[in-house]
């Protein structure tokens, strides 16, 4: 009897783990399409998240609460594509996850922001009218007391002549009709922006333009700064596009009407997200490294992996060979831009890129 209720509770508890693994696995085992999904759910709340952001700025609100907050999502959902990429469905769930519950309540913040913003603008539009129409009437009332004035003096109930004070008072007439009218001037002799357009720059680890990495060694860190200023006249939803070729590969253009300008065709190894609202700069420190091995001919250096601040990137099939004329094997490490483009729903090149030149050394 005591056997049976043993195995009776043996076969109950093997019963409850099976079935909570059973649960584990499907709590935690997405698949493609799931992350997929998610992938693209995702980016469409960041995208409505981002226009809400760009209608509040229009309004005239200061959005950099905003844009902290797409910036910290951003990040978030560039590490998820990566996850995507290398068939880490899971992480990339949890990260997507995190993106949405960041977003949370963000479109209903950014109206209210809109409305107080486009509130402000009113009044301030009131204000305006109000003391425009108050320099106009300090004119003329004062044109209409220096005609009383006047035809006191002819009618000989006035001893001083108005016309000895005439440059006095029309002085103090316009001066103070242009206090009033400041306000109002200062919204209307505003020169107009006639130049819009996007700044990309790296900088050394010391934020100058001097001391760039060149000389690399295998899985030895170097930084950069990656910066991008926004003149374009609006809140920008930025794209840096990472790739990485060899001399012969495929570069992007660097000649030519910027919106003819060409992307290179080779794959995105990692992308990174920046929200800048009109006349703002965004800057980041880029910490990078890349493993390699030669074969033992020392003809060729096969880049095997790339690490770019904390997140691993495999470069299968990344082959650089020998230059006998400079004496190296040199990859060029660029950074493409990107922004995206709410009439054609998508990301387009911007036209720009930066990068640098790194020389593979091997160990002696």
């Amino acid at each position: 009897m005591i056997k049976i209720k043993q195995i009776f509770v043996t076969i109950i508890i093997l019963l409850i783990v099976f079935s909570s693994f059973t649960q584990i696995s499907k709590a935690y085992a997405y698949s493609k399409e799931e992350a997929e999904e998610a992938i693209t759910e995702t980016h469409q709340i960041i995208i409505d998240c981002y226009k809400a952001a760009l209608e509040a700025e229009k309004a005239g609100a200061n959005i950099t609460e905003l844009i902290k907050i797409l910036n910290e999502v951003g990040d978030s959902f560039s590490r998820a594509l990566l996850a995507l990429k290398n068939g880490d469905y899971d992480l990339a769930l949890q990260l997507t996850d995190k993106c949405n519950t960041k977003l949370g309540g963000f479109i209903d913040k950014a109206e209210i922001m809109r409305n107080r913003a486009s509130e402000e603008q009113y009044w301030n539009l009131v204000f305006i009218i109000c003391t425009g129409i108050s320099a106009v009437l300090v004119i003329c009332i004062g044109f209409v007391v220096w005609t009383l004035l006047k035809r006191r003096y002819s009618n000989g109930k006035m001893k001083v002549n108005p016309k000895d004070y005439q440059i006095l008072f029309l002085t103090a007439i316009f001066v103070s009709a242009l206090i009033l009218a400041s306000p109002a001037l200062s919204h209307i002799l505003v020169y107009p922006r006639t130049e819009f357009f996007t700044e990309l720059w790296i900088l050394d680890s010391n934020h100058k333009a001097e001391n760039y990495p060149f000389n690399i060694s295998q899985n030895q860190n170097y930084s950069i700064y990656l910066g991008i200023a926004n003149h374009l006249g609006h809140c920008t939803y930025y794209m840096v596009q990472v790739k990485f070729r060899n001399e012969t590969q495929p570069a992007p253009t660097s000649f030519g009407p910027i919106k003819e300008r060409l992307p290179s065709s080779l794959p995105a190894l990692y992308n990174f997200t920046f929200f800048i609202a009109d006349e703002q700069v965004e800057e980041h420190l880029l910490t990078f490294s890349i493993n390699y091995v030669s074969n033992e001919e020392l003809t060729k250096v096969n880049i095997q992996s790339m690490k770019l601040n904390d997140a691993t990137i495999s470069l299968p099939n990344y082959v650089i060979g020998w230059n006998s004329t400079r004496k190296g094997f040199y990859g060029f490490l660029f950074f493409e831009l990107w922004l995206y483009d709410k009439n054609i729903e998508s990301f387009k090149y911007h036209g720009r890129f930066v990068g640098l030149w790194l020389n593979m050394t091997l160990s002696a």
